[in-house]
């Protein structure tokens, strides 16, 4: 009986799990886009990066729509800190797609956008310079500046570098030293400064680019090359400062980017200076005490005077109001001296009159 009933388990548990549907597969569906068409030659490489590995782990080639399947190792868990990307060359440059680190990103379809390039001369190509952010910090007996370039490529195409050339470069202040450059996407070989500029030697596709530059300098009165037009320009300077003058930006509102660290603010739109000029402006000394006495003395010699002003104004209103009660008075008694023999109705009108009079004058007193 127990060997029957065993086998009578095993049979219900295995036709249990043949009914069951097995699980989604992890595969990454996507489309390499080649400007606004699609991409018909190339391969897309599958990558995995977590704390502990990174590298390449397949790779498939895209047909005649642009399209490619990927399969996944692993569903992608965000908690476990690994996630995986796509990524494809084309003449040379390395365009990636967006990280996957959830399981639903794989309903959509995953696009990596490629592009033509555009080979630059030696000297580099214009970019337009979307917003440039200056900070300046006071650190012992100099002060430290941190640049923020972010440049926007608006053309349909890549730029590139021919070789030992650049794509775009930019001065920087004078008197800058301790220079180090530094661009979340880009290695430090190919953003560098060289003669007073930044330097950008890296593939520059459409869109948008940050680059941050760090560098000391003795005083904060600086001249800044700003050559061509800045869309968004800021100056923010971190509190305490000596008073500053800033040629052709506007002081603004402070700002508080963290908890306790203010920065005196100066910005300006579509600047198209070539210079952007830094002084030192004039400090404001308190007055002297001797200075506080006297101005205390006029606030208060300004205050009796309006106070005495307006108190005198009443008075002569006063004694123009007693004045014209006094002419009445006269003009009452004197008609009725005049009048004679008055009948007795005159006689109490005449004194009822002279009586709110009089309580007139007593009540101006």
């Amino acid at each position: 009986v127990a060997t029957l009933l065993l086998i009578l388990v095993t049979f219900l548990t295995e036709e249990v799990a043949s009914q069951v549907e097995p699980g989604p597969e992890p595969v990454l569906n996507g489309q390499v886009l080649l400007g606004d068409s699609v991409l018909t030659l190339g391969t897309v490489v599958l990558h995995v990066l977590s704390d502990l590995t990174q590298g390449e782990i397949d790779s498939t080639i895209v047909d005649n729509e642009g399209a490619f399947s990927l399969q996944l190792p692993r569903i992608p868990d965000p908690t476990s800190g690994e996630f995986y990307f796509a990524s494809v060359r084309r003449d040379g440059v390395m365009y990636f797609g967006p990280p996957i680190t959830t399981a639903i990103q794989l309903d959509s379809l995953y696009q990596i956008q490629a592009y033509d390039t555009l080979l630059a001369p030696t000297e580099g190509v214009p970019i337009t310079l979307e917003a440039r952010n200056i900070f300046l910090e006071q650190v012992g007996e100099s002060w430290r500046v941190t640049d923020l370039f972010q440049i926007r490529n608006d053309r349909d195409r890549t730029v590139v570098p021919r070789a030992g050339g650049r794509t775009w470069s930019y001065p920087l202040a004078e008197g800058a030293r301790d220079v180090s450059t530094s661009e979340g996407e880009m290695s430090e070989d190919v953003v560098s400064y060289e003669e007073g500029a930044l330097v950008v030697r890296a593939a520059l596709p459409p869109g948008e680019r940050l680059f941050i530059v760090r560098y000391s300098l003795d005083l904060p009165a600086i001249s800044v090359p700003t050559p061509g037009e800045t869309e968004v320009l800021d100056l923010l300077v971190r509190e305490p400062a000596p008073p500053l003058e800033v040629q052709g930006l506007q002081q603004t509102a402070s700002v508080e980017l963290d908890p306790g660290e203010s920065y005196r603010r100066y910005a300006g739109e579509n600047y198209s200076q070539p210079i952007l000029g830094v002084i030192l402006g004039e400090e404001i000394p308190p007055p002297p005490v001797q200075w506080i006495a006297v101005v205390l003395a006029l606030v208060l010699a300004v205050s009796g005077l309006i106070a005495f002003r307006g108190s005198a104004a009443e008075s002569v209103k006063a004694v123009r109001s007693r004045k014209a009660i006094l002419v009445q008075l006269a003009h009452l008694d004197e008609e009725f001296e005049h009048s004679g023999s008055a009948t007795k109705h005159a006689t109490r009108r005449y004194r009822k009159r002279r009586e709110e009079l009089i309580q007139i004058l007593r009540s101006e007193d």
